[in-house]
C-alpha cells in the first residue's frame, strides 16, 4: 500500500463511501421485503445518491462494473421502468460482489514483474534464432532433395518446417513446444526412415550436429532465465529469498543426440 499521506487520506474517503453504500443497501433490502411503499422509494433514492457520491470520487477507469450497474438499476426503479422484483433480483445477483469488493488502485504505481522481457532478452542474446534457422534450412534441403518418395514423410516434413518457422520468434511456450515437437518427430519417425538413404548422409550429419548444439543452447538459455527470475523476485520480495522456484515444464534439461546406430539416446546435461 502507498505511504503517500494524500493517497492514504483518499483511500480512507473512498472506503468510507463504500461502507456507507453497503449500509444503505442493507436498509434498502429490509425495506423491499416490507409493505411501506413510500419508505421503499425514500431509501432507494438515498441509496442512489450514495452510489452516485461514490462514483463521483473515483476516475472512470477505476470504477467497478457493479457500481454503474447498481446506479442504472436504481434509476430504473426510481423511474418505474423496473418493478420491485427486478431490483430485488439485481441485488441478489450483485450484493455479495459489492460488499466484498477490495479497492486495488492504491497500488497502481507498483510495477509488475515482467517475465516476458527476461525471456526475450536471453533468447535474443543466444544462438537460438540462428540455430532454428539452420535446422529449418537443413530440413528444407532434405525435403527438396528429390530422394524422398513417401508422401506421408513429405507432408510431415512440411508440417515440421512450417511449425518451426511460425514459432521460432514466438513466446516461451511457443518456442519450447516447437522444439519438443521437432525432437519427437526426429526420434519417433524421421531419423529411422531417412537414415536408410545414403545420399542424405551429409544432410543428416549436419542436422545431428545442429540438434545437439541447439539442445545445449536451450539448456543455457533456460538456466540463465531461471537464475535471473529468481534474482529479480528475491531482490524485491524479501520473504522469498532463497525460496522462489521457477520450474520449466517444457524443458527437462535432458537433450537428445544420435548414436552410431542412428537411434536416439538420452544424454545428461545436469550441472
Amino acid at each position: 500500500m502507498s505511504t503517500n499521506e494524500s493517497v492514504i487520506v483518499f483511500m480512507r474517503f473512498v472506503k468510507e463511501k463504500h461502507r456507507e453504500l453497503c449500509e444503505s443497501l442493507d436498509r434498502l433490502v429490509n425495506s423491499l421485503v416490507g409493505e411501506n411503499a413510500s419508505q421503499k422509494a425514500k431509501i432507494s433514492e438515498e441509496t442512489l445518491k450514495t452510489a452516485q457520491d461514490l462514483q463521483s470520487t473515483i476516475s472512470k477507469s477505476d470504477r467497478p462494473d457493479w457500481l454503474s450497474g447498481l446506479i442504472q438499476g436504481l434509476n430504473h426503479f426510481h423511474n418505474k421502468s423496473w418493478n420491485q422484483q427486478h431490483l430485488i433480483k439485481h441485488l441478489i445477483d450483485n450484493l455479495s460482489k459489492i460488499k466484498e469488493h477490495r479497492w486495488q488502485f492504491e497500488n497502481s504505481n507498483e510495477k509488475p514483474f515482467d517475465f516476458d522481457s527476461i525471456y526475450e532478452y536471453y533468447k535474443s542474446e543466444s544462438r537460438l534464432p540462428e540455430l532454428f534457422d539452420e535446422i529449418i534450412s537443413i530440413l528444407e534441403e532434405i525435403q527438396s532433395s528429390g530422394e524422398i518418395d513417401s508422401l506421408t514423410m513429405m507432408k510431415s516434413l512440411g508440417k515440421v518446417i512450417s511449425t518451426l518457422k511460425q514459432n521460432r520468434d514466438g513466446s516461451y511456450f511457443s518456442l519450447n513446444s516447437a522444439w519438443d515437437f521437432l525432437v519427437s518427430f526426429l526420434k519417433n519417425y524421421m531419423w529411422n526412415e531417412l537414415s536408410r538413404l545414403p545420399v542424405l548422409g551429409a544432410s543428416m550429419e549436419a542436422l545431428e550436429k545442429t540438434i545437439k548444439e541447439t539442445n545445449e543452447e536451450m539448456f543455457k538459455v533456460h538456466s540463465a532465465i531461471e537464475k535471473e527470475m529468481k534474482t529479480v523476485v528475491e531482490s524485491e520480495i524479501k520473504g522469498l529469498k532463497g525460496k522462489s522456484d521457477f520450474s520449466f515444464v517444457s524443458y527437462d534439461r535432458t537433450g537428445l543426440t544420435l548414436n552410431d546406430n542412428k537411434e536416439f539416446k538420452e544424454i545428461d546435461h545436469k550441472v
